[in-house]
């Protein structure tokens, strides 16, 4: 190491200097290597507990989407159908609220084949127009099951991010 000129430095402190330099950037080294080694192991998180937080997005993503377009929504229903389950408090998870979403999407597309029946023109119904209008029922029964499964999706939603804080 030099000294730039015009800088004095005691007797013996180049060496040092030099000597310290060197070390410092060794620790610094070796640092960035164990930051590294840990942010790859995922803050000591187990595999469950990935699991978990991808479950746990997917079912946020799903809930905060915007309800149209219903084919973007399906797209993440079964994503959420999809996420691996490994843990009871995932599978409860998991399949809890895809059968809540289940169950309104299936609702709202009876929904929405009755509504464009009714707006149709006079004589312009195809032969599925009576299947379409029974479809009404049984949309109504759907969109009642969901509203009785979503509070048990939340209750299942709690367990597992407690289960996850936990460590699985």
């Amino acid at each position: 190491m030099t000294t730039p000129p015009g800088v004095t430095t005691p007797p013996g402190a180049t060496g040092s200097a030099g000597a310290a330099g060197t070390a410092a950037r060794r620790i610094a080294a070796a640092l960035a290597a164990l930051a590294a080694l840990h942010g790859a192991s995922g803050c000591g998180r187990s595999a469950e507990q990935h699991e978990a937080d991808a479950l746990l997005r997917a079912i946020d993503v799903l809930r905060d989407a915007p309800s149209e377009p219903r084919a973007a929504r399906e797209a993440l229903l079964a994503e959420l159908e999809r996420q691996p389950a490994s843990t009871p408090p995932a599978v409860s998870a998991r399949d809890t609220c895809a059968r809540a979403y289940r169950l309104l999407l299936d609702a709202t597309a009876a929904e929405a084949r009755v509504r464009a029946l009714l707006e149709a023109p006079a004589g312009s119904a195809g032969p599925g127009a009576l299947a379409d209008l029974t479809d009404l029922a049984a949309a109504d029964a759907k969109i009642k099951e969901s509203a009785e499964t979503m509070p048990r999706c939340a209750e299942a939603l709690s367990e597992l991010r407690r289960a996850a804080r936990r460590g699985m």
